[in-house]
């Protein structure tokens, strides 16, 4: 797994880890928190190999990639790295948890010194596997070591988070990504500064930018939609809510959230630079002279109001249709 040599930032948590090890004082339990696309399963991986590479006993060095371990890591055939799997999307049950984990962590390392489970996904770990879990977390075989992987760390269980050392994905710098983007995939350099300013250090998600994918395309809808608001009759909004409904989801607030944060950056400093959406500059500053505080404030809890009402599974179409109607309403306030 080549991904295993390719890894960028967070050398504040490969830091922290190298000298817990150092010290003897690895925790048993980790929770490494960020959003899609940070980069999380590839930290892991990265940790993983280098707990158990045969030459690096420095963790800060990472994995050698040329030991017996590492070759193991790297072609995932490392008996003593075990991702957890489950069958349903969004779901982790406590019989996935128990036959995967709790099970099998009694028996001894088969070839390194600890034997590592790699949970992705854990926010949807459900209440009882949870619970489960908390047990070989509190009293763990000396060898074994879970790394807990979620988008939201805030979502686990008060007594699962208590337990657990908390590391949160680092952001990995505009120009690097932009670097990357310009390098790898042959992106001009205007089209790297937007992708990488969207993305704001997650280089996941700069790279599906890059690539036209799916988010790609949202973004593309979205912006069109958020740009043109005022002007755009009931109708075309309603058509707009349902083929969003179609393509987006959760995604459209996260966008939608984005534009108007930086309308309120733009209105608040005048300043342009730090911004989701560098390249729609006159749009965002129209917007900031026309919209008031108050009713970016108003535009804000209608994005959020929509978020709450999407988690309580309201039919998206409406739920777009509604907040976008919301949203030229109070950005129609002329008021500074």
């Amino acid at each position: 797994m080549s991904e295993i040599v390719k890894i960028l930032g967070n050398q504040r948590n490969i830091s922290h880890l190298a000298d817990a090890r150092a010290l003897g004082k690895l925790s048993h339990a980790y929770i490494i928190n960020g959003e899609a696309g940070s980069g999380k399963k590839t930290f892991a991986n990265y940790i993983a190999a280098a707990l158990q590479c045969d030459r690096h006993p420095d963790l800060a060095a990472g994995p050698c990639m040329t030991c017996p371990s590492c070759i193991k890591a790297a072609t995932d055939n490392h008996p003593d790295i075990i991702w957890v799997q489950h069958e349903k999307a969004g779901l982790i049950s406590v019989a996935e948890v128990r036959g995967q984990v709790i099970d099998d962590i009694s028996i001894k390392p088969y070839y390194g010194p600890y034997k590592i489970y790699i949970i992705s996904d854990c926010q949807y770990m459900n209440e009882f596997g949870q619970n489960a879990l908390l047990k070989t977390i509190e009293e763990p075989p000396a060898y074994g070591i879970i790394l807990l992987l979620t988008d939201n760390a805030d979502s686990l269980l008060d007594t699962i988070r208590s337990r657990c050392i908390r590391l949160d994905m680092d952001r990995l710098p505009s120009a690097m990504i932009e670097d990357i983007l310009i390098r790898q995939k042959g992106l001009d350099a205007a089209a790297a500064k937007s992708a990488a300013g969207f993305a704001r250090g997650n280089l996941g998600k700069a790279l599906e930018l890059a690539e036209g994918g799916s988010l790609a395309q949202l973004k593309s809808f979205t912006e069109e939609i958020l740009r043109n608001l005022n002007s755009k009759v009931a109708f075309e909004l309603f058509k707009a809510g349902a083929e969003l409904d179609k393509i987006g989801g959760m995604d459209v607030l996260d966008i939608t959230r984005k534009w108007y944060r930086d309308v309120l950056v733009i209105k608040s400093t005048g300043s342009r630079e730090d911004l989701y959406f560098p390249n729609e500059i006159r749009a965002l500053k129209e917007q900031a002279d026309r919209i008031s505080f108050e009713g970016l404030n108003n535009i804000m809890n209608d994005i959020d109001e929509a978020r709450q009402q999407l988690e309580f599974s309201v039919k998206a179409e409406a739920v777009f249709e509604n907040m976008f109607l919301r949203i030229r309403r109070n950005g129609k306030s002329s008021r500074n």
